[in-house]
């Protein structure tokens, strides 16, 4: 029985470490000591998810730490591992904090259970815990006599349960209010402390048991333990994690953690297309396209004002010049004025053009005459700020699932009596763009002529990433098609002025056979980025642009090929740091829940269910309708899991998703935002307030975290006493740290940034590190045998997770079980995969049909494919109307 083998292993370990622990470092009773700030994480296989949990947090916190798995025939740790004695006599803790992976490194995947750790390197690890006062947490325990607990009452999946901090775990844990709801499919124990043991609990749950709490053995030494698993993606895991760092390191130490929200807005002033949910496609037509109102503002300016949360507005002003062009005026622009201080500014280019093509003079322009609009307009706001349309001008690795280009839009389309055979009739023309890989589908019109000798002029722009443009006509509204041309993209389709007009002039011929396709196979390939690009961004003084976070960008920007970097990682790109923000499951072209709810049913349910899903190896469709609640419930904790990881990218939406809010339904994005706030105030405490930096900043967040990233090996720093003296090998940086007299107060903790010359400098511990050491007290008896009457179905802790779940880094679709508050509705939210499992689910986002935004499953075994792209689907809407206004210009000669 695993039980008792686990019972036996762990007797044996105590004994063997009990009976070598006074004879160890006796001789150093009463020398000075000293203890390197860095953290000594301890696994068996280096797969426990609790390992993986806790390298992340360490890395997101940004601890030095040492990574150490225990397999078959790794270098043992000695005395000498763990500390060193200096020339002058100081004893040198190379550790100030000590993480198990599991209680005891055992494996019990033969008969006995055995330990990864040799009962000397026990005796070794357990005694520089006492010489060096050093704390250690062990993240996930079988509960028994070795961890001050009684044997287990319960055993499985806690799904659900909520435990409470006590007035000790108030003090452990003092940015959370108390409750900690247990994520979906976690195994795990309950357990009562021992009677006569130093056992605090910190976290109690059902039947008086003890979830989390702080043993203190007989010799003196703390040991946090916790008697339930979790993974980087679950909830307690972000609760708690902080917390346990702080209290193993005693709450000194090099790293820091910060809870941040960055909402950003695109398309302000613009008018984007509409999702039809009856017939399941987005409108293009410019008589549906969706624009905020001076209502939707005063709803935004009683929103943020009610919650004190603050959305950035990422504004084209040429929408409000045109807007005003064609109406008189435009009464959105004084209704922001009036509320311009309640949110930030950030400069979207001045009419959203794709920047992929585009020459370094029209994309400077384009940049510089938004922000001449913005200060005539007397809004606040940095000119080194900006989001281009579509994240463009970037290269692209991963254009899609598919990535297609846009078709033509039909700028002019004008009849004449002469110039060809064209008899009287009314006649359909539809364009087509083509790539390597495909033809779009057609940009439609429909022209009457009159007389015998008609013709019909067509005008379009040059889209960027097209070979060839088709021309068709049909008798309207039904005849058959014929192709009447094929156009080769000119060799200087986009100049300083912006694309080039493509022309066509009708006269009457018959064509060919063809018809423009129903569905848009232009895919594009990976392409680098635009030349002009990073010229032009440093001709317009810009210092920080957006990415998308959800594909890898290359380290040479001038090639597809070579290094890249992840996505999400931050970088710099000439003059401008690119800050990946986080695309979500509210589509560009929605404004009430209807839209949503249908766009996402239509995308994620396969074509049985009226949908356009098909699962592969890096898609998961539904198995049935997602109800309003799974989408709440899905994109506010996937946002919230941003906020747990010390994450100041931004999520970014569309100024659709906060309009139409007098209709039933509309501003589809706050109800989203309510759950994650509600959330956030149900678990934290007033002392750690949501943190919101402006772009400016966030790049200067991400630039330190990057900097000390890379730079923290030439870094060591100790505490000796109550002095922290950091030793820098290399050039200054900007490092965290945490309780000192560095930063601001933070969840009940000063922390922040600070900058570490070369050479060495110092700060003062709010806590001062016990100094001396002490000898050890005698050994206590042996234990007892194990009792062996332990209840037969609870077993030990498993080599593995309980049920892994995927990451909250992009959403996924939903299950049908409608969401609620608490834990039944994070249960709607999440797909769970069996415990021990390698295959972590994760979520992605690719391009669906016509470039929308989807969010799919990818397993980690599978390579990561291609993300969302962004030729896709645009706004057609207003592309349109631009180029309508700019065709009418070139026929007023303007």
């Amino acid at each position: 029985m695993r039980t008792k083998r686990l019972a036996l292993a762990m007797t044996a370990l105590t004994i063997a470490s009990t009976l070598s622990l006074a004879t160890f470092a006796s001789a150093d009773a009463g020398a000075a000591q000293r203890v390197d700030l860095k953290v000594l994480l301890l696994g068996a296989t280096g797969t426990e998810p609790s390992f993986e949990a806790w390298q992340t947090q360490l890395q997101r916190e940004g601890v030095p730490f040492d990574a150490l798995v225990a397999r078959p025939g790794h270098a043992p740790i000695t005395a000498a591992t763990l500390s060193t004695t200096l020339p002058d006599g100081t004893l040198e803790g190379r550790y100030e904090a000590v993480i198990l992976a599991t209680g005891g490194l055992l494996t019990c995947d033969s008969a006995p259970c055995t330990s990864a750790l040799s009962a000397a390197e026990w005796a070794a690890l357990q005694t520089y815990e006492q010489t060096f006062h050093v704390r250690q947490l062990s993240a996930y325990v079988f509960p028994g006599a070795d961890f001050g607990l009684n044997a287990p009452t319960f055993s499985g999946v806690m799904d659900g349960q909520v435990g409470n901090l006590t007035a000790s775990g108030l003090q452990a844990f003092p940015y959370l209010r108390g409750p900690v709801e247990i994520d979906v499919g976690t195994f795990g124990y309950q357990a009562t402390p021992a009677a006569g043991a130093r056992f605090d609990t910190l976290l109690g749950g059902p039947n008086g048991s003890a979830l989390v709490g702080v043993y203190t053995h007989p010799d003196g030494r703390e040991e946090m333990v916790q008697t339930f698993d979790g993974n980087q993606y679950q909830l307690h895991s972000w609760l708690l994690r902080h917390g346990e760092l702080e209290w193993v390191t005693r709450g000194t130490y090099l790293g820091l953690q910060r809870n941040y929200l960055e909402l950003q807005v695109d398309d302000v002033f613009l008018p984007d297309d509409s999702w039809d949910p009856v017939r399941h496609v987005t409108n293009y037509d410019p008589a549906a396209a969706i624009r905020m109102t001076p209502a939707d503002v005063t709803f935004l300016s009683n929103w943020q004002a009610a919650r004190g949360i603050r959305m950035d507005m990422v504004f084209n002003g040429g929408g409000s010049v045109q807007y005003t062009q064609e109406n008189g005026s435009d009464p959105l622009l004084p209704a922001f004025q009036a509320i311009k201080s309640q949110v930030g500014w950030i400069n979207h280019t001045y009419d959203h053009p794709n920047l992929d093509c585009s020459t370094q003079s029209f994309i400077a322009r384009q940049i510089t005459d938004n922000t001449a609009w913005a200060q005539q307009a007397g809004l606040p706001f940095s000119g080194g700020e900006l989001v281009t349309g579509e994240h463009s001008g970037l290269a692209n690795l991963a254009p899609g699932n598919p990535g297609t280009i846009d078709p033509p839009g039909l700028d002019d389309a004008t009849p004449a009596t002469t110039g060809g055979t064209l008899a009287a009739g009314s006649y359909d023309y539809s364009v087509t763009a083509t790539t390597p890989n495909g033809e779009s589908i057609g940009s439609t019109t429909t022209v009457a002529t009159t007389g015998a000798t008609g013709s019909v002029s067509l005008a379009w722009e040059a889209i960027c990433h097209a070979t060839t443009y088709k021309v068709y006509r049909r008798v309207s509204p039904a005849g058959a098609w014929a192709l009447l041309a094929t156009i080769a993209q000119p060799a200087r389709a986009f100049t300083d002025a912006g694309p080039v007009a493509m022309t066509f002039t009708d006269r009457g011929a018959a064509g060919a056979a063809g018809a423009p396709p129903a569905g848009n196979g232009a895919r594009i390939n990976p392409y680098a980025e635009n030349p002009a690009f990073a010229p032009a961004l440093r001709a317009a003084g810009v210092t920080s642009i957006a990415g998308d976070a959800s594909k890898p960008y290359p380290q040479n920007p001038s090639s597809t090929a070579g290094a890249q970097w992840p996505a999400g990682q931050s970088f710099v790109d000439g003059p401008a740091r690119v800050i990946p923000r986080y695309p979500t499951n509210v589509y560009y072209n929605v404004a009430t829940q209807a839209q949503l709810l249908d766009e996402f049913n239509y995308l994620y349910l396969p074509p049985a269910l009226g949908g356009v899903c098909v699962n592969t190896s890096v898609t998961t469709c539904l198995t049935a309708p997602a109800t309003w609640a799974d989408i709440v419930g899905g994109e506010s904790l996937r946002i919230f899991g941003h906020m747990m990881g010390n994450d100041p990218r931004p999520h970014y939406f569309h100024q659709t998703n906060i309009a139409q809010t007098a209709a039933v339904g509309g501003g589809a994005l706050y109800p989203i935002l309510d759950a994650v706030l509600a959330d956030y105030g149900r678990f934290f405490a007033g002392n750690a307030p949501i943190v919101q930096l402006s772009q400016s900043a966030i790049a200067d967040m991400l630039a330190r975290q990057d900097a000390w990233s890379a730079g923290r090996r030439a870094v060591s720093a100790y505490i000796e006493g109550n002095q922290i003296t950091i030793v820098n090998g290399g050039a200054a940086v900007s490092l965290p740290l945490s309780g000192t007299e560095v930063g601001d107060l933070y969840g009940g903790t000063r922390s922040g940034w600070t900058t570490a010359p070369t050479g060495a400098s110092t700060h003062v511990a709010a806590n001062a590190w016990p100094g001396t050491v002490t000898p050890p007290p005698p050994p206590p008896p042996p234990p007892p045998p194990p009792d062996t009457r332990q209840v037969e179905h609870i077993d030990p802790p498993p080599t593995g997770p309980g049920p892994v779940l995927a990451p909250p880094s992009a959403s996924q679709p939903p299950v049908t079980t409608p969401a609620r508050r608490g834990p039944a509705r994070r249960t709607a939210a999440r797909r769970v995969v069996k415990k021990k499992a390698k295959c972590v689910v994760r979520r992605k986002v690719v391009r669906g049909p016509r470039g929308k935004r989807r969010v799919v499953l990818v397993r980690r075994h599978c390579k990561p494919a291609h993300r969302r792209g962004r030729s896709g689907a645009r706004h057609h809407a207003r592309a349109r109307a631009r180029a309508k206004q700019r065709a009418a210009d070139r026929r007023r000669g303007g």
